[in-house]
């Protein structure tokens, strides 16, 4: 027997006789080791997929292990080899490619170098409440914890319907949890659950059976559940989904993530389409995520941001000497991603020059950097995110049409915020906790005054503005709830009604100078002696020093803080600062 083997048989001592394993009240885990490391996986009635793959239901980590490996079933006990590589191993045996074989409770299974076994957990204490008030301080850490380890995890919401009976509903979460998990009280008829060391499919298992459990005592609820890292890998991402998915099971934005989920895997360039703010980012970053390319690179550039030939000498790379400046040879953006992937950020903005020289690279996967005369080979997903009317572009002969088809082989739409009023009050709520987690707060009420006056603004700058309007109402608020009058809607950006499109027909038609129904505040008035493009930047200086101001109030003077809820870097903070007169707080000055 291998030591990996003993290793893990060692670990378990556990009197396994008389188990039933189709008795769905017996609650069965599967151990895994990888290398020496030991993981446990609650099982589910239904069959179960190991493998590699993000998309399987227990991710096996190991390069000895396939994508799609083997398939667990319960009922009989039995495992089957779904044409792996390097085989599944029973009592030291290979078996045959497609055919189950059952295997007992204890008895452990070789996927490859990899060993699995089904165990039957010792009797567990219930699921414990939260100290705190809510989760999401705990709901960070995991997310932390995670992105270390990669051990999965589910962040649910339960909502019991009115006039259901509390007490009850929280025997029944406390009698179905494990001892490992967590909940808390997030409101009337309201709970959160952690799911510790959980995977998608038990994940799904444990809260239908917690939801059938309740039912059956006559108390209706609601769930959704968010998986990590496939929904989300941050708290803020996770609650809101948890959130959308529990009241708008079939949202527009769950037509958004299902699509993402189906393209992920594939070889295809995808072109996100979206107004500024509506989250094209996250989008691209969930693509890399849940592809094959997530343990490799992810790499992101503005293509918006730079002149031509300093995005030339960053997209392609160059070769010493071959301009001015040029001092050693540096490999280019799209080098570094080999294996991963590349996301060009406002790829409309790309110069026309360089347009030709990327459509070789897609064409032939080899890049050529500035000065060299031989090219390099890259395999590289190139995800491309655009807010103008490219269509409009190649009209005017500002895009390439062979280049806009190669980087939309799958089109995704991020629709407006407006567009997507269902998941609103997730978002509040997301947005409140980490506002108030971030500057040490209790998370204050919202009230539903606040909610409606948010439902019904038009919000131009989308998702992030409605970020950085939850973050200065956070601070306003005080430790009060927080209401209309400290979210200051109409100061931020004028408008209360309307809609601003950023590409797409409508968007073509403002160019041309035209109006399309949307109210807009009149543009601040010109000082004496001051020109037009002054006064837009005065007024742009203005907003942001008054957010950088905000940001800091919120983080209590940390300026690291307050540089990561900008969405900046602190040295990047400290600079505007001294641009801004703004003086920077001394250590431990509140």
């Amino acid at each position: 027997m291998p030591d990996v083997v003993r290793h893990v048989t060692g670990e378990i001592d556990t009197d396994v006789a008389g188990v039933v394993v189709d008795d769905e009240e017996t609650e069965l885990v599967l151990l895994v080791s990888v290398d020496g490391h030991l993981s446990s996986h609650p099982l589910g009635s239904a069959a179960t997929v190991l493998g590699r793959s993000s998309k399987s239901d227990i991710v096996v980590d190991h390069a000895s292990v396939s994508r799609a490996h083997a398939e667990l079933t319960l009922a009989p006990l039995a495992i089957r080899d779904l044409t792996s590589t390097n085989g599944v191993r029973v009592r030291g045996e290979r078996i045959e490619p497609g055919p189950s074989v059952v295997i007992e409770v204890g008895e452990a299974v070789q996927l490859g170098d990899v060993v699995v076994l089904v165990q039957r957990l010792a009797a567990r204490a219930p699921g414990r409440p939260w100290r705190g008030q809510l989760l999401d301080g705990r709901l960070a850490e995991e997310c932390a914890r995670s992105a270390r380890s990669s051990a999965p995890f589910a962040f649910a919401r339960v909502h019991v319907d009115a006039g259901g009976n509390l007490d009850l509903a929280r025997a029944e979460i406390e009698a179905t949890l494990r001892g490992t998990d967590l909940f808390a009280v997030a409101g009337e008829g309201r709970f959160q659950i952690l799911l510790i060391d959980t995977p998608a499919g038990a994940a799904r298992t444990v809260i239908e059976r917690l939801v059938a459990r309740l039912r059956a005592r006559d108390v209706g609820a609601r769930w959704g559940v968010a998986l990590w890292p496939r929904d989300g890998t941050t708290a803020e991402q996770l609650a809101a989904h948890a959130w959308n998915s529990l009241r708008t099971p079939g949202g527009v934005m769950n037509r958004v993530r299902a699509l993402i989920e189906q393209i992920a895997d594939s070889a295809l360039s995808v072109l996100i389409r979206g107004e500024t703010g509506v989250g094209k980012e996250l989008c691209a970053e969930s693509i890399h995520r849940l592809s094959a390319r997530s343990r490799k690179p992810f790499v992101r550039i503005n293509c918006a941001a730079l002149s031509e030939q300093l995005l030339e000498s960053e997209l392609f790379g160059h070769e010493r000497g071959s301009f001015t400046g040029a001092h050693a040879a540096k490999p280019g953006l799209i080098e570094t991603a080999d294996g991963g992937t590349l996301v060009l950020d406002e790829v409309g903005d790309l110069p026309r020059a360089l347009q030709a020289k990327l459509l070789r690279v897609l064409e032939d996967r080899v890049v050529q950097r500035v000065g060299a005369v031989e090219g390099r080979t890259v395999d590289v997903r190139f995800v491309s995110a655009t807010n103008r009317s490219l269509e409009a572009d190649i009209s005017a002969n500002r895009f390439r049409r062979d280049l806009y088809f190669r980087l939309g082989g799958v089109t995704i739409e991020i629709p407006p915020l407006r567009d997507r009023l269902d998941e609103m009050d997730g978002l509040i709520e997301a947005f409140v906790a980490r506002a108030a987690t971030v500057s040490e707060r209790r998370v204050p009420v919202v009230t539903e005054a606040a909610r409606a006056a948010l439902r019904g603004h038009a919000w131009p700058g989308n998702v992030r503005e409605l970020r950085n309007t939850i973050d200065r109402a956070v601070l306003m608020c005080g430790h009060g709830p927080l209401d209309v009058d400290h979210l200051a809607l109409s100061a931020l950006d004028g408008t209360t009604t309307g809609r601003v499109p950023e590409f797409g027909p409508e968007a073509d038609t403002l160019q041309r100078g035209e109006r399309v129904g949307r109210t807009t505040a009149p543009m601040a008035p010109l000082l004496p002696g001051q020109a037009p493009d002054e006064s837009l930047r005065g007024e742009v200086a203005r907003v942001e020093s008054r957010r950088i101001g905000d940001a800091l109030q919120i983080c209590g003077g940390n300026q690291t803080r307050a540089a990561r809820m900008l969405g900046i870097s602190r040295n990047t903070l400290q600079a505007r600062m001294d641009l801004f007169g703004i003086p920077r707080p001394r250590k431990g000055s509140r």
